[in-house]
């Protein structure tokens, strides 16, 4: 279970804008609810955030109807592109192209302008992917990406690979209980994998060659739905989105909690992005369906770790900032049945 630093102090999620009523599917169930929602409709299942270029707007993606979103600073709303598939995480790349782990296409590439999908790659050694979940860019152009599928403690059977920019394909993990978001810390040195069926957090060790070695687990969670997204923000802090708990940890590099933030009952936080230059992270909510806002300038001060706890809380500044303007409608709190059933029924 998790440890809390000295340093621990609790952020606070703000509704800002919630999915349109006009891109609210409401049709016979998918096929992906059937798998992955016990058969429950689903207007849609909100993920994959990512920053455009300059910071100014927001994208995600509603994965069982195969949707891409743009969100303004205003927050407004706008269908991007539309295709045969589940998108989960998404990239843009520097010429404008999206990159996306589909679950059902594997790593595919569209246009901006919502152009049509072209498959990068779809299986390795002629077996296709099993679902893929999330993925990452870094700097060299390196593709970092986890193949989830249906995988668990049941059935460890998921993996992670790693796609050089020449194409050369490496399994870099292999035998994981149901990996999904990701992380490369700077200097890629180490990994960091979510496995939502474990409840944990792994921290794989890279060498010279790119291969992993003395894995383990990094930190431990609680609830009935794993650890989902993650990122690592400038200090080296590792944010984790869980779900089932409807909670985001924020952790230090000894895996000690030094943050959390709370969310309404059933928002289901599945992912985050950071935006580094406002201390802001924007969350899909999937429950909700709609992206909070939290702003962590609580937790840097002077490049420290805020020492705040109990009663001190009060005398921090309220932050929010101009051009950014909140839902004051919160999110209905569900009855603890509806709760329930919307977290036993999701499978991110």
């Amino acid at each position: 279970m998790l440890v809390t630093a000295d340093s621990y102090i609790d952020l606070v999620a703000h509704s800002w804008t919630e999915l349109p009523d006009k891109f609210r599917h409401r049709g016979p169930v998918d096929e992906w609810s059937l798998a992955n929602r016990a058969g429950r409709p689903c207007e849609s299942f909100l993920e994959g955030p990512c920053l455009s270029i300059d910071g100014s707007v927001l994208h995600c993606v509603d994965i069982p109807h195969g949707r891409l979103f743009a969100i303004d600073a205003a927050g407004t709303w706008s269908q991007t592109a539309g295709y045969d598939g589940w998108p989960n995480g998404l990239k843009l790349r520097p010429d404008g192209r999206f990159l996306i782990a589909d679950y059902k296409n594997g790593l595919v590439e569209i246009d901006r302008g919502g152009g049509n999908m072209r498959v990068v790659l779809s299986h390795r050694n002629s077996q296709r992917f099993m679902g893929l979940n999330d993925l990452q860019v870094v700097a060299d152009g390196t593709v970092w990406f986890t193949d989830q599928g249906q995988s668990g403690l049941h059935d460890p059977s998921g993996r992670v690979y790693r796609l050089a920019a020449d194409g050369t394909l490496a399994c870099v993990l292999e035998h994981l209980p149901s990996p999904n978001g990701l992380r490369l810390a700077p200097g890629s040195r180490e990994l960091f994998v979510a496995m939502t069926r474990d409840n944990s957090v792994w921290r794989a060790p890279l060498m010279a060659s790119g291969e992993a070695s003395k894995v383990g687990r990094f930190a431990m969670f609680y609830g009935p739905t794993g650890p989902d997204g993650l990122e690592l923000d400038s200090h080296g802090r590792l944010w984790v989105c869980l779900p089932g708990a409807d909670s985001i940890w924020v952790l230090n590099s000894s895996g000690e909690a030094v943050a959390r933030a709370r969310f309404p009952r059933g928002a289901f936080p599945t992912n985050l992005v950071l935006h580094e230059a406002k201390q802001r992270a924007y969350v899909t909510c999937s429950g909700a369906q709609a992206i909070y806002i939290i702003d962590y300038r609580t937790l840097n001060v002077a490049g420290q770790i805020l020492a705040v706890a109990g009663e001190a809380d009060a005398q921090l500044p309220k932050i929010v900032d101009e051009d950014v303007k909140l839902n004051e409608t919160a999110v209905k709190e569900w009855g603890p049945d509806d709760a329930s059933a919307f977290r036993q029924s999701v499978l991110p």
